[in-house]
This record gives structure tokens, sequence and C-alpha cells, in this order.
């Protein structure tokens, strides 16, 4: 498991600042007054590449299905085609959540681990969809003929330094301030009007999901007490959200601000896992064992169990992920954790009983085709691994690095380029994503690999070279 990644993140933000600047490094926009949603697109598709380049996307199977459900129920309610937005969990600190030109949305780890139920959560996609369908980033953008891509980018990077704090965070407001100039700022601080829109819009996305609105104000009340009020690392001009408080005052009926809302243990156990993955483990450590004073609570013992395998402590993780399975035992996310416990304790048999029993998750699958490889069933592990990186429209960055290498040292190797590309491209590195598209397109014998491949060097090649 990786550690924090809020540095890289900022190190590879000064990338994104650099790479667009030469992408995009042309005179003040001649194309500010006619902003495309294709030039959108390629504005988040240049910024997602460097933010997953630094390793901050959450890459974990279970908690993107379930993440996915709940932006998928957001995008119905909006009435919005879910393959033209993205959302992604981020491992950082910092209650954040932003919405970036071209259907990208992000939602940091402390976010979620702060909010209180589904419904919040859905809440502050809602809103940030409201955003994008609104196109407040372009309308600032038409208002703002001086303004260069490349100012744009350090603007959005600058924002996202500034909320990791210390001496990132005091570079970020540096960056905003110095290289990004005024129109830039103008541009990404949303006004109190946009804000108003995207709160009228957002709870109409959010009620016609089937959420109540009273998650809406839970929400940004949540992010009012806990991080717009109290954080010094982002200027008061250059908020996501302004005004937060006064609009909570009056956007919201009584009855919505005192409503409470039930408890949600599905979503406890989604922060539990958010927190095992990807939080400091020492802090996260400190959580779950208070849970377990008095009780059993196998939320918080499988989660000290991912903590401990994080740390290769392997046979506690092994202990501790037994005792939560003894109290729930038929959880099949438990199932699915224990399997990969057990291929990394060198016991492929024991893996595959495991995953046999944990169902049809994707990281079950993805499991079961890594252990039958190991024990040498190889027509079966193919049929696996191309079911668990094709199993739903996602990607799943480390299901298609291990498919590409499999197929290539298994007399596939058009095929194996061709994942091997996808996981490049899942992971930001877009010089490896096209070498790879280019072997898989040039190999004769590669089918229906050969026409995907080609089309998907095509279109990372115009994006690379800024082709309109």
């Amino acid at each position: 498991m990786k550690t924090r990644t809020a540095l890289n993140i900022s190190i590879n933000i000064l990338i994104l600042i650099l790479s667009l600047s030469l992408l995009f490094g042309h005179p003040p926009l001649a194309w500010a007054n006619s902003l495309t949603p294709q030039k959108e697109r390629e504005i988040g598709q240049h910024f997602h590449l460097k933010v997953a380049a630094s390793g901050a996307i959450v890459d974990d199977p279970i908690l993107t299905k379930t993440f996915k459900g709940i932006t998928d129920r957001v995008l119905k309610g909006a009435n919005l085609n879910p393959d033209q937005y993205n959302f992604y969990i981020l491992n950082s600190d910092g209650i954040n959540a932003f919405a970036v030109p071209g259907g990208y949305i992000y939602v940091h780890t402390e976010t979620i681990n702060s909010l209180e139920n589904e419904g919040q959560l859905a809440s502050v996609l809602s809103h940030e969809t409201a955003h994008l369908t609104s196109r407040h980033f372009a309308r600032r953008a038409e208002s703002a003929s001086s303004t260069t891509i490349a100012s744009i980018a350090s603007m959005l990077a600058g924002i996202l330094i500034a909320t990791q704090g210390g001496s990132t965070g005091a570079l970020g407001q540096a960056m905003m301030m110095g290289g990004a100039g005024a129109g830039a700022q103008s541009m990404l601080a949303n006004s109190r009007e946009d804000e108003s829109e995207a709160d009228a819009k957002g709870r109409q996305y959010l009620t016609r999901a089937g959420y109540a609105a009273r998650d809406m104000y839970g929400a940004f009340k949540v992010m009012s007490s806990k991080t717009y009020q109290a954080s010094r690392n982002i200027p008061t001009y250059l908020t996501t959200h302004p005004a937060l408080t006064s609009r909570m005052a009056t956007f919201f009926s009584e009855a919505e601000k005192t409503a409470t809302a039930p408890p949600d243990p599905a979503y406890q156990a989604f922060k539990d896992r958010v927190l095992a993955v990807s939080g400091e483990v020492s802090r996260v450590q400190n959580i779950f064992t208070k849970r377990l004073v008095g009780q059993r609570d196998p939320s918080a013992l499988h989660g000290l169990g991912i903590l401990a395998q994080r740390q290769q402590k392997l046979t506690l993780a092994n202990k501790l992920m037994r005792e939560a399975l003894s109290l729930t035992p038929n959880n099949q996310e438990y199932l699915a954790d224990l399997g990969d416990l057990a291929l990394l304790r060198h016991q492929p048999a024991e893996a595959r009983d495991f995953y046999q029993k944990a169902g049809s998750n994707r990281l079950a699958i993805f499991g079961l085709a890594r252990a039958s490889e190991l024990l040498g069933d190889h027509t079966h592990a193919a049929i696996l691994y191309e079911q668990a990186v094709n199993i739903t429209p996602y990607d799943f960055p480390r299901a298609l690095e291990m498919a590409g290498r499999f197929f290539g040292q298994n007399g596939r190797p058009g095929q194996g380029h061709y994942y091997l590309g996808r996981y490049f491209a899942a992971t930001g590195n877009i010089d490896k994503a096209i070498f790879h598209y280019q072997q898989a397109a040039a190999d004769p014998g590669s089918g229906q690999f050969k026409t995907l491949a080609a089309h998907e060097e095509k279109t990372l090649t115009n994006l690379k070279n800024n082709k309109d």
C-alpha cells in the first residue's frame, strides 16, 4: 500500500504547470471568447494526466465501485451521461472537492472521512457537477481576454498545492498571486452568483437522485466548520466555495437545518476502508483502536488488519482480518482482502479459496486470476484477467498492469501491449502509453486489440500535440 501522497501531488502539479505552459503557451488567449467544450476537455485531460502521474488517485476497486454507485446516482438525477463525467478520490489531506473543465471532479479522502452519510457526499458531488453543467469556468474564461491556458493551469495547480498546508501551501499561494495573474484568479474563484446557481442546480440533482435536501445543508456545515473558516492556506478571494455561511443561512429551510440524518452503516464502512487504505498509519490506528474499547467492531478490526498489511506485518494482519471475518462470516470484501493477504504470504492455494468465496467483486476476480496463474492454470487465469480489466467502465490500473504482463508473456503480445497502454494512460504516463498502443497496433496477430490500440494511440498523440 502507498503512503500518503500529498507531497507527490505538489511536486507533480509543478510539472503540470511546466508541461501545460509548453503545450498551451500561446499569446493571450485568442480563443478566450470561444472556449468550446472540446477545449475544456483538453484542459481537463491534461490536468488529469498529471494528477494520475502523481499516484494520488486511490486505486482500490472496492472503494471505486461504491463511489461510482453514488456518482452514477447523482448523474442520473442530473439527467447526464455517465460516460462524459469522471469522478476520482484523491489521497489527500484537507477537506476539499473541486471540478475541473472537461467533466473531471475530484474529492479528497479527508472530505469523505469528515462527512456523515452517503447523502452528504452526494451533495458535494451534485454541487460540483452543477459547476460543470453551468460552465462556470467557461463563463469566466470568456470574460478574461488576457488570460493564457498556462495561467489557468497554474491557478488550478496553486489551489491544489495551497490546500496541502505547510511549505507547500505557502508555495501554492505564491504561485497563485505571482504567476497566474488576476485574470485567472477571477476565473477560478467562484463568484457568489456561481455558487448560488450551483447550490440550486445541485440541490435539484440531489433530490431527483433520491437523497434528502437536508444532506446538502449537513455537508456544507461540515465543510464550513472544518475547512473554509479554519484554513490559513487558501486566501479568502480564492476559496472555491465563497460565502458558505451566508448561503447556509439563506438557502435552506429551518426544517432542513434542524433535521438529523439517520445513521448510515454502509457509509461508515466505506469511510473505514478509505481510512484504512489511505490514511496516515498512526492516526488511523488510534481511531480504530479507540473503537475497539469494550466492543468487537469488525470494521475497525479489519481496518487495523489493512494497516498491519501496509506495514508488512503480515502475521498480525492475518490474525486481525480473520477475527473480523469471524464476526461477519460472509463479508465478501473481507474475504477478498484475505485473499490478497494470502498471496503476499506466498499461499496461492489459500488465496484461491478466499477469492472463490468472495463472489464476483472485482478485487476477487483479479486476485483469482493471479492465484490461478501462480498455480499453473493459465487458461483460467487468461479468462479472469480479461474479466478483471473489463468488468466495469472505470480503469483498475493494478489489474491492467498485471494483465498486460501476463498476456505479453503467454503468446498474446498485442493484447498485452494494449492493456499496458491502458495502464500507462490510467497512471498518467502518456509517452509509455503511446509506445504500447503503437506496439499493439503494429502486431498483425492482435485482432480486435489492433483497432482499439490504434484509436487510443491517435487520441493520446493528438492530445500530446494539442491538435484541435
